[in-house]
């Protein structure tokens, strides 16, 4: 492997650069080479053989925080001058990366993303496990070692959870409410265990080898993986409840002011404050709802936002029967952008993408869906759509979600990434909240200015879409910052959103103890890359092209937006080109 990198760097780096471009290049191998070897998703993507498990253990994490501020010293030693601009803007989002990982060093007691059902790996380990191959017997042995490591996963994660529950940290009861079954949902018979492999997966497999395999892995399901999860909820579910705040938010806990804020920094990557951050959500608020009053008016409705909005969540046009009627009203909008795409953008990608259904197990524990990209197993991306209570769950937005997270949203921005052939790989892999999702908004309210929303209400549908984002700023920072209780969320919600009890129970949950600080991505996000795109037409004037704007921002890939600021400096004293 380091023979491999190596040479892979003395390719990469000519021999007449500077000293500065020479460490950089080493750097960056260095951190890619760790990437490979410590990342189990990202081999996973990669099409390579899973070694080991997520480790989430506090000894990993001050492992890796230690050595990021080692090589933060090393990047702060490089000399500006004796680098390229592509280069610098690669060691901006080097050090920001590594910046991250002190960070949560430095706060690692405070988080519960462990066990919560957004942030939590468990979600994804049968998902990791299915990518492996299994046709020799050393690739079936492996297996089975993958699988006892997810019962020591569950173990560290319910030992991170007492360690913080003796410094009074502990998961709000609410909370509680979604953990408990989150994890006890993985507790199957062997037969329907989510970590049990199917017959198909085993068809090159002879018929003795592969009883014998079955059989240990069931033995090792059901003595091993389920014992250790029902520890896990079993602690979660006695005196631990007992002691639980029924308060939200990381500021109720020591130290978590100065948490919160480095989250509301990490995830909007700006020198944003909460404060400032709730101000804007209030503003957000206003502008939008006086947006939605002239598409009362213009539908001729004539009584308060209140009424308009109970008649809505009543009309049946706006619910599916069916969860593939829902998968497919989002397909019917991603076609009908299709058509239009080849005007606003130079580069497609090559990869497709379409929507499939979330696994039923988890539609109860999270209130929308997400997005998959292309794997070297599976060439599409997909939007997993949560199918479940369609009679709470609106298709006002469609239009909007699926412009936001397919075409030109999630699935063209991460796929153009993945599909460079210049990026440096870890830049490839990025995925900044503030950016990807930012983008993803963006792109919605870019389909505005294609025609799309001609209906006003899909045009209503998109508010609403921006609204709920705008609502995010305020009730994240409120509960979060604020000391607000998650009642008064869920009241400004309510107000001002389409948004179910059932999803705002969720979604408060969300924002208050799963991700705090996320959710304010989506909305900062696109406001810096609509604020970046009006100054390049000011200052760019009629030189200024929207295929090129659009090709500025996705051929550099996901990063933070403070160093795309930087990025942007750059390309408009090039004249835009």
């Amino acid at each position: 492997m380091l023979i491999l990198a190596l040479a892979l760097l003395s390719a990469a780096v000519p021999l007449d650069s500077t000293p500065s471009a020479r460490t950089l290049a080493r750097l960056v191998t260095e951190y890619e080479q760790r990437m490979v070897e410590d990342e189990p998703f990202l081999r996973a993507r990669s099409g390579m053989r899973v070694e080991h498990l997520p480790d989430l253990s506090a000894a990993r994490i001050a492992r890796d925080a230690a050595r990021a501020r080692d090589v933060v010293r090393r990047i702060d030693l490089l000399v500006p001058k004796e680098l390229s601009p592509d280069e610098w803007i690669t060691s901006r989002i080097l050090r920001w990366e590594l910046v991250q990982v002190i960070e949560t060093g430095r706060f690692q007691g405070l988080s519960f993303a462990a066990v919560t059902p957004y942030a939590s790996p468990l979600r994804s380990i049968p998902a990791l496990l299915a990518t492996q191959r299994l046709t020799s017997a050393s690739e079936l042995d492996h297996y089975l070692a993958l699988v006892d490591e997810v019962g020591a996963m569950a173990d560290t994660i319910r030992e991170g959870l007492e360690a913080r529950r003796v410094r009074k940290i502990l998961l709000p009861k609410d909370e509680l409410r979604l953990v408990i079954p989150f994890v006890r949902g993985f507790i199957q018979p062997p037969e329907r265990s989510p970590f049990g492999v199917t017959g198909e997966r085993l068809a090159s497999v002879d018929a003795a080898r592969r009883e014998e395999f079955q059989t240990a892995l069931g033995a090792r399901i059901a003595t091993r993986v389920n014992p250790a999860l029902e520890r896990l909820a079993a602690y979660l579910d006695g005196p631990y409840r007992h002691e639980a705040p029924d308060k939200v938010g990381v500021g109720q806990y020591p130290g978590g002011d100065l948490y919160y804020r480095a989250l509301v920094r990490q995830h909007t990557t700006l020198d944003a404050t909460p404060d400032a951050v709730h101000r804007i959500g209030l503003a957000e608020v206003a502008r939008i709802d006086s947006a939605m009053a002239t598409i009362r008016a213009e539908l001729g409705f004539t009584g308060t936002k209140a009424e308009f909005h109970a008649q809505l969540r009543r009309d049946p046009r706006f619910f599916a029967k069916t969860p593939e009627e829902f998968g497919e009203k989002l397909m019917y909008h991603d076609a009908r952008i299709r058509t239009r795409i080849a005007d606003y953008f130079s580069t497609l990608p090559r990869a497709q993408g379409d929507v499939r259904r979330l696994d039923p197990r988890l539609e109860g524990t999270m209130t929308f869906g997400f997005y998959q990209p292309p794997t070297a197993q599976d060439s599409m991306g997909h939007y997993y759509y949560n199918g479940s209570n369609l009679a709470e769950r609106s298709m006002l937005q469609s239009a909007a979600l699926v412009f936001h997270e397919l075409v030109p949203g999630h699935h063209f921005q991460m796929a153009l990434q993945r599909e460079s052939s210049t990026l440096p790989r870890f830049r490839r892999e990025a995925t900044y909240t503030a950016f990807t999702e930012g983008w993803g908004e963006y792109a919605s309210a870019l389909a505005g200015e294609m025609g799309l929303y001609s209906d006003p209400y899909d045009r209503y549908g998109r508010l609403m879409m921006d609204m709920f984002l705008a609502c995010r700023l305020v009730v994240d920072t409120g509960m979060n910052f604020l000391g607000w209780p998650r009642e008064q969320a869920i009241a400004f919600m309510k107000e001002n959103t389409l948004e179910s009890d059932l999803q705002l129970d969720t979604e408060t949950l969300r924002y208050s103890v799963d991700l705090p600080g996320q959710a304010l991505a989506y909305k900062m996000g696109s406001r810096e890359l609509l604020r970046l795109r009006e100054d390049a037409k000011k200052r760019l004037g009629a030189r200024f092209d929207i295929k090129r704007w659009h090709a500025f921002v996705l051929e550099g890939g996901a990063m933070p937006l403070s160093v795309l600021r930087q990025r942007f400096e750059t390309w408009v004293s090039l004249g835009g080109t």
